[in-house]
């Protein structure tokens, strides 16, 4: 690629232009200029690039410059430019190879693309009327005092105070517009509760240390990391089955969908999938999230396709998969043993899309069976717990109206929902 001032108009200085395009045609290099003049002493445009099917797209700069060019701003999708290596790689190994390389190479350009900024260091940008009349005022004061000119100070401090209210009023928009948008994506909602979130208290104890079996209070995240991990291996540990007797066994059960295969994955449905997702910025242990799988260029999701059609059909969970940044909080003390913590695990990216098209795939099977009884309320779509309540009382209401007894028994299984 290349990009620059090739003092030559394409369109305007004819032989010129001729042999620059033969030249370019001999190193299999297109064109790709703007549609604007760049020059501004005349209407010719010179400033342009030259690349081998790269996906560039470019645009001039339209505020101040000391040049006499307009400067010009490059975006090349470097994704777009490696998809055909990766069209040839993909089948090449297996996919637990070729998925780790994959996103190793996703995680390293997001890590040389992305740059750190302070909230707190961030604010909107003044007018460049309200600038200009700041240093209207500066340049006076500077020149009344010089002077020792009473009229000039005077018009100094009628403009000083002209433009602080003026920078006040625009404040008070700015405030107005984020406090109106703060529930939407963008800069403004950054800013407002970037701002903001210091004065809230969090709802759930932070986890500032374990306490041993000998009461003692552990501080050190290594030795943390390591009990909690004993800990959740004990509790997801596969549990003895005890079974009865071979002879009273009862028959194998003879599933009537044991035969019907599992609907295939095609590409329109995960572009669904990705349309109806939150773009969130939570990061998985490889450091992607959801709103990076958002600007992947369309045609990489069709390599995925093949990943997620193979996973189906051969029970297969890549190693990558099972891979998960896991978040203690507290349930109530800060400092607690690990039985008293409220894990949540941040999922790798990819495996989000696959969850859902499991999710589809399943939830159509217990929909077409009749698996899921009406009388359940809880992680059932369209049952509404509210619902269930109402019949409960319609029903002890009932019985106590006909001089029956009732009795109702409430359970609560200790780590039921950890361990559903």
């Amino acid at each position: 690629m290349i990009l620059g001032d090739f003092n030559i108009d394409i369109e305007q200085d004819g032989e010129k232009a001729d042999r620059l395009l033969k030249w370019m045609d001999s190193c299999c290099h297109g064109p790709v200029v703007l549609d604007s003049n760049t020059l501004l002493r005349s209407d010719r445009t010179i400033d342009y690039a030259a690349t081998i099917g790269v996906d560039l797209t470019i645009q001039a700069y339209e505020g101040n410059t000391t040049s006499d060019h307009n400067p010009l701003l490059g975006v090349m999708v470097v994704l777009s430019y490696i998809f055909d290596y990766w069209g040839k790689e993909w089948n090449t190994e297996p996919y637990d190879i070729t998925y780790e390389r994959f996103i190793s190479l996703l995680t390293l350009f997001k890590t040389r693309c992305q740059q750190h900024f302070k909230l707190n260091h961030a604010r909107p940008s003044i007018p460049q009327n309200h600038v200009k009349l700041l240093a209207q005022s500066r340049s006076l004061a500077f020149k009344a005092k010089r002077k020792s000119d009473i009229e000039l100070r005077k018009e100094a401090r009628r403009l000083r105070n002209l433009a602080r209210f003026a920078l006040k009023k625009f404040q008070k928009e700015q405030l107005a517009k984020q406090l109106k948008e703060r529930h939407l994506s963008g800069e403004t909602s950054r800013l407002f509760w970037g701002k903001t979130k210091r004065h809230f208290h969090p709802v759930s104890s932070s986890l500032r240390g374990f306490l041993s079996p000998c009461e003692e209070i552990i501080n050190d995240s290594q030795i943390m990391a390591n009990m909690t991990a004993d800990h959740y291996e004990r509790l997801f540990e596969a549990p003895v089955v005890i079974r009865p007797h071979p002879y009273v066994d009862a028959p194998p059960v003879q599933l009537e969908n044991a035969a019907e295969p599992i609907p295939t994955v095609t590409y329109p449905e995960i572009v669904n999938i990705l349309r109806s997702r939150k773009k969130e910025k939570c990061l998985d242990i490889h450091e992607l999230s959801p709103f990076i799988l958002d600007k992947i260029p369309q045609n990489y999701w069709h390599l995925l396709v093949q990943l997620y059609k193979y996973s189906f059909t051969e029970g297969y969970i890549l190693k990558k998969f099972k891979e998960v940044r896991m978040i203690l909080l507290a349930k109530k003390n800060a400092v607690c043993s690990p039985d008293q913590t409220r894990p949540i695990s941040l999922l790798d990216s990819f495996l989000k899309v696959q969850e859902k098209l499991f999710h589809n795939r399943f939830l159509k099977i217990l929909n077409d069976h009749g698996i899921l009884p009406d009388n359940q309320s809880g992680f059932h779509a369209g049952f509404r717990l509210q619902t269930r309540v109402l019949l409960l009382i319609e029903q002890i209401s009932s019985y106590m109206s006909n001089s029956s007894r009732t009795a109702t028994v409430f359970a609560d299984f200790k780590s039921g929902f950890d361990q559903l």
